[in-house]
């Protein structure tokens, strides 16, 4: 009978101990809903929690080995090294379509027309189609406008993701027949390699995408290159103005670009072209820290240098982008540059001796401000 009492009060008592977890919520305060491991490892057992694989990309917390507590969404990443950026380079960007960026009238004898917003066209669309021919080059839209003879025109586009068909009629003006539409087909500039593959060659920049300065819209990319590029000069930063470096592209291709995505630029250097970088490990966003860290960017002649940062807030472990917030220390970059200007955008973030993360974008209030992305962000957007 006394065994059968023990045995009722420790079942009680485990059932009031789970009660209390639940209630308040030890298993969500010990085990967040999602995590990231390197591939091979598991989450660590807490007090009286372990942990099992139920599923590729999910771990289950358990309680005393048997009682599910929790399931938590893991991101496994391959443990490599990766050769370290902080080298500027080149963009020349196609787009896959053409961005409409603005919207006018035109005059058709004495009468004042907007072709473009009769048709209902609005500035961010992506034009993929006139007439079901594929549009890639503004000058090819030119000439089937100039060919139209007023007729109306269809149009298969692209709105916030969403597939648009829309007609536009061409107004008969005195340069002939125009639409009143100011489109994109191209971008260039430059910017600074987060890190490359040893192995592959594939590499990643920026940190955040390349973007329409009128619109904001990432471009669509349809094919580019990226080349070598040089610092001319430096505009330094201030409150309200935002610094640039100022550059110029060589002509000699480094590779290809195969993405323009919300965590960067991606691509591939050509077989002939150096890998250059140290290698180092990689540090997943569980491992990023408030306190010390370093970044490398290129700013003249004299090729990347290293410089201090403070990482001062984790703001969004969650987002896909500007995920903490650092503070520029370094007096031998304050004085170049401000803090952080355009062209920056992707400098690598090391700290403990891993690549964490990478320079996006700068505090328009304050220059020695700006914001990083993990490192793991830019790598979950990486094409295969």
């Amino acid at each position: 009978m006394t065994r059968k009492i023990a045995k009722a009060v420790l079942s009680f008592a485990v059932i009031l101990f789970l009660l209390f977890l639940n209630l308040f919520g030890l298993g969500d305060f010990l085990y967040p809903d999602q995590a990231s491991l390197f591939e091979g490892e598991r989450l660590e057992s807490v007090l009286c929690f372990s942990c099992e694989s139920v599923a590729p990309r999910e771990e289950k917390v358990l309680a005393f080995g048997v009682i599910p507590i929790k399931s938590v969404n893991v991101n496994f990443y391959e443990n490599k090294e990766v050769l370290c950026g902080g080298d500027l380079f080149g963009i020349r960007m196609e787009t896959k379509g053409l961005l409409v960026t603005g919207i006018d009238s035109v005059t058709s004898g004495d009468k004042s027309l907007c072709p473009g917003k009769d048709a209902g066209l609005k500035k961010g669309d992506i034009l993929r189609r006139a007439n079901g021919v594929e549009l890639n080059h503004a000058s090819a839209f030119s000439k089937l406008l100039a060919k139209s003879e007023g007729k109306p025109i269809r149009l298969d586009l692209e709105r916030e993701g969403k597939a648009l068909t829309l007609f536009l009629t061409p107004a008969f003006t005195e340069n002939g027949y125009r639409a009143g539409l100011w489109v994109r087909d191209g971008a260039a500039g430059i910017g600074t390699v987060t890190f490359i593959d040893p192995q592959t060659g594939a590499f990643a920049g920026l940190g955040h995408p390349v973007c329409d300065s009128e619109t904001g819209i990432p471009f669509p990319l349809g094919s580019g290159t990226v080349c070598h590029a040089k610092v001319d000069r430096i505009t330094k930063g201030g409150e309200g103005a935002p610094g640039e470096l100022k550059g110029t592209l060589d002509q000699t291709r480094m590779g290809v670009l195969e993405a323009n995505t919300k965590s960067g630029v991606y691509g591939r250097l050509d077989a002939n072209t150096p890998k250059n970088g140290t290698a180092v490990p990689i540090g997943l966003k569980n491992e990023v820290k408030t306190g010390k860290a370093t970044i490398l960017c290129t700013l003249d002649e004299k090729g990347k240098q290293e410089y201090e940062i403070e990482i001062e807030e984790i703001i969004g472990k969650d987002r896909d982008s500007k995920n903490f917030i650092l503070h520029v220390t370094d007096q031998r970059l304050l004085s170049q540059t401000g803090g952080i200007v355009q062209g920056m955008s992707g400098s690598p973030i090391l700290q403990n001796g891993k690549l964490v993360g990478a320079v996006t974008h700068v505090l328009v209030g304050d220059p020695t401000r700006g914001y990083g992305i993990f490192i793991e962000n830019m790598l979950s957007a990486m094409p295969e």
